[in-house]
């Protein structure tokens, strides 16, 4: 690390094998930006680093010079970004159209929620009322980084402004070390909730959380606005590499790739916690994985989440996870079929299906829960002896069958 003072501004360096990142303070003006160009050309010339990243966080004005020197910058490593930058600055990048040509990290907003309810809490946070428009969901400060806050941000507001029912994302702001996401209140109850209350209106509103999942299905995202839920489901494969050979992972990619193709919306993690029942209107809440894909990995996540947890969990356990008793679970599985897919399929073999591909769904998410390694490896040890050799099998079986149906 090493640290440079000029008039007006010092600068603050450190490297690693891929990284170069530099922290500015102060002005970066017409009389300085000469000492400090000549300073970090020769750091990335030692260094060739694949990223620079430049913390503006202390940075209180950019001059035309300096914006000039962040073009060479560019050109010497295009893999450059800023991160912690004031809305002064950021309103100088945009301004001149450099928000196009790097990355841009607008720093947090800091906001209290001393004296706000906290409303829900979840594995990854709690969720506090600021007022009576907006709520915070506060994420623990060990379990999302500023980064994916932001990257869940944008992806509410693409299926907002696709048309899905869901709150406005307004901003995403820090609370001491924490990340926070801004949303609008919406004064209404989870269809989980709902359902405990009231277990009459089940053959109500499963039909319509149907319906809902459908229109969904029939939203086409902008390309790029919305990750390909196929290379989500390839990335978390390949974090098990502790867990399986290369033989094994390769297998379970390619059960991956048998699902066909599409560029449907998908919520990503649609079941009873994340509908809420606004008066007539169903909403859909945490946006975290949306992406783009066939519908049936929509399915058989609300599959796995519901018939597969109420076959495999003892009775109080699935109730502390789904809220639901396993003949709620059923009953409502079988109104949302027969409303979704209105008869096409067989039972057993959309059952067959279903079982199988919400396998692959549960194992994605052995790195995400809050799971023991022992547990990890003991179900890693399962599913090598009973999953593993019947996936050829079930990619033959259903592969070409979910291409031509579904």
């Amino acid at each position: 690390m090493s640290m440079d003072s000029m008039k007006d501004i010092s600068l603050e360096c450190s490297a690693t094998a891929q990284e170069l990142r530099i922290s500015v303070e102060g002005r970066l003006t017409a009389e300085n930006t000469p000492g400090v160009q000549g300073k970090i050309m020769t750091l990335v010339e030692d260094a060739k680093p694949s990223q620079v990243t430049v913390d503006a966080a202390a940075l209180k004005y950019i001059s035309s010079s300096g914006l000039r020197l962040l073009l060479l910058l560019k050109k010497k490593c295009p893999a450059l970004q800023m991160i912690n930058v004031s809305r002064d600055i950021e309103e100088t990048l945009r301004l001149t159209g450099f928000d196009k040509l790097l990355t841009v990290r607008r720093a947090l907003r800091e906001i209290s929620v001393a004296g706000c309810p906290c409303i829900g809490r979840g594995q990854n946070g709690e969720v506090y009322r600021l007022n009576r428009d907006t709520i915070v969901k506060l994420f623990a400060a060990d379990k999302i980084t500023a980064k994916a806050a932001e990257e869940e941000r944008k992806r509410a507001q693409a299926a907002f402004l696709l048309g899905v029912p869901t709150a406005i994302s307004y901003e995403t702001v820090c609370v001491g070390k924490r990340v926070g996401l801004i949303f609008e209140l919406v004064e209404a109850k989870s269809l989980r909730e709902i359902i405990l209350e009231e277990p009459t209106r089940l053959e109500e509103l499963i039909p319509r959380c149907a319906a809902l999942a459908k229109n969904i299905h029939s939203l086409t995202p902008a390309p790029g606005s919305l990750p390909a839920m196929t290379e989500i489901y390839h990335g978390r494969l390949d974090a098990l590499a502790d867990l399986f050979t290369p033989a094994e992972l390769d297998l379970l990619h390619r059960m991956t790739d048998s699902l066909p193709p599409r560029a449907a919306f998908l919520h990503g993690d649609f079941h009873q916690g994340n509908i809420m029942v606004q008066g007539e209107e169903l909403l859909l809440i945490d946006m975290a994985d949306a992406a783009v894909g066939h519908p049936f990995y929509d399915i058989m996540g609300t599959y796995m989440l519901g018939v597969r947890l109420a076959k495999t969990l003892p009775p109080q356990m699935l109730k502390e996870i789904g809220g639901w008793e396993a003949p709620t679970v059923y009953k409502a599985w079988e109104i949302f079929c027969g409303e979704y897919f209105r008869s096409t399929i067989p039972p057993e073999e959309l059952d067959a299906m279903l079982a199988a591909y919400s396998e692959l769904r549960y194992l994605t998410f052995l790195k995400i829960f809050n799971l023991t390694e022992e547990f990890r490896r003991a179900e890693a040890e399962r599913v090598k002896k009973t999953f593993l050799p019947q996936v050829d099998g079930y990619i033959r079986r259903f592969g070409g069958w979910l291409q031509k149906n579904l």
